[in-house]
């Protein structure tokens, strides 16, 4: 599909191509987003998150896709879509965190200050628990569904429309039970968690797939909360819990899962999330199927460009490496680390800052006399 937003779409399309077979084509994988000339980020921003919308139009304004695809078609055409960031949207917005729970049953709405999906827990007695399922008459599923069928007709051309955050099925079983009792139910009780996971996982599939359908209805492609485009049928792996549990714990109980996941979805990337869970990463590096992992430091943590040990043993492994940085970084990180298989991500305050960005990213003879002692 060329994009009429996107001139240099060819050449992108082959250096993503290159990258998800660990290759290069003629230099590293940098997307580089920023608004348009004439508008500025703050317009970028009130398009994805309310801004004075009184408390009792929040849930219309995220989930009526007479207004949520017009801004969506807006935010595509105020953005600079630089290097190998392609125009998409996500109509079901991430904000709606983890709505995989309220797919699964949880009482689900949207703080009208923090503008973010919350669940309420359901499961108070594991023997009394509903089954966790696909729903397809689910009212949040429904939303959903029409959000992604309204801007997949509206994108033929012009844009990519990404699957919701389906986050991990660990997550979502957090929610429906309560993190914290969860955990004590691990040590104390761990059974019935295993089956709720077992059935979390495969409505994760389900969802995955229903959504990935209503989608491809009107276009094709694979597109996620990540920001990577595949010809190929590929997904974000999560499991944020795992920070709470150790890893030897995090091996019996949920990477079975994160295992499964990797061959039902033939390329994946795993969402590794702040420090607390480095001590899986071993763990996450054994498995075969995995393609890649992304890192991100967490809030208050250090640079990415302060993490490089950590990144070159993950491409020590030859996994495909996923980053988001700020501006200033992408110079270092693209001298320090291999371009096969890395992909950085960055944001620029204007479409001069972010072409100027892009025209100093390094050829591949440029790289290869960083390389040559």
């Amino acid at each position: 599909m060329e994009l009429a937003t996107k001139e240099d779409w060819p050449q992108a399309e082959e250096r993503m191509r290159a990258w998800w077979q660990r290759e290069i084509v003629d230099r590293p994988v940098v997307q580089v987003k920023a608004p348009r000339r004439g508008f500025d980020r703050a317009y970028l921003e009130s398009l994805t998150r309310p801004h004075g919308v009184p408390p009792e139009e929040i849930h219309a304004w995220y989930t009526d896709p007479e207004q949520v695809v017009p801004r969506c078609e807006k935010l595509v055409d105020a953005t600079f879509w630089g290097g190998e960031a392609f125009p998409a949207v996500f109509p079901v917005s991430g904000s709606l965190v983890a709505i995989t729970a309220a797919y699964l049953g949880c009482p689900y709405y949207i703080h009208p200050d923090s503008h973010t999906g919350w669940a309420a827990p359901i499961i108070d007695d594991w023997a009394d628990r509903r089954p966790l399922a696909f729903d397809p008459h689910n009212e949040w599923w429904r939303i959903s569904h029409r959000l992604l069928d309204a801007a997949a007709q509206a994108a033929p051309g012009r844009f990519y429309v990404g699957v919701p955050d389906l986050n991990a099925p660990a997550q979502s079983v957090a929610m429906l039970r309560d993190s914290q009792r969860l955990a004590i139910d691990l040590l104390e009780n761990p059974a019935p968690v295993i089956q709720a996971f077992a059935e979390a996982n495969r409505a994760w599939l389900r969802y995955w797939q229903a959504a990935t359908g209503a989608i491809h209805q009107w276009i094709d492609g694979y597109y996620y909360w990540m920001g990577i485009w595949s010809d190929q049928p590929s997904t974000d792996l999560q499991c944020d819990f795992n920070v709470l549990i150790s890893s030897r714990m995090f091996d019996e109980f949920f990477l079975p899962y994160i295992e499964e996941q990797t061959r039902w979805v033939e390329r994946t990337i795993f969402h590794l999330d702040g420090p607390g869970a480095i001590r899986h990463l071993d763990s996450l590096l054994s498995l075969p199927r995995l393609d890649g992992i992304q890192w991100v430091p967490g809030d208050g943590k250090p640079a990415m460009s302060k993490w490089l040990p950590l990144l070159r043993r993950i491409q020590s492994k030859g996994r495909l490496l996923v980053l988001s940085c700020e501006p200033w970084e992408a110079e270092t990180l693209l001298k320090e680390l291999e371009p096969e298989g890395l992909l950085l991500s960055t944001v620029c305050d204007s479409e001069e800052e972010a072409t100027n960005l892009l025209a100093k990213v390094p050829g591949w003879a440029a790289r290869k006399q960083w390389t040559v002692p």
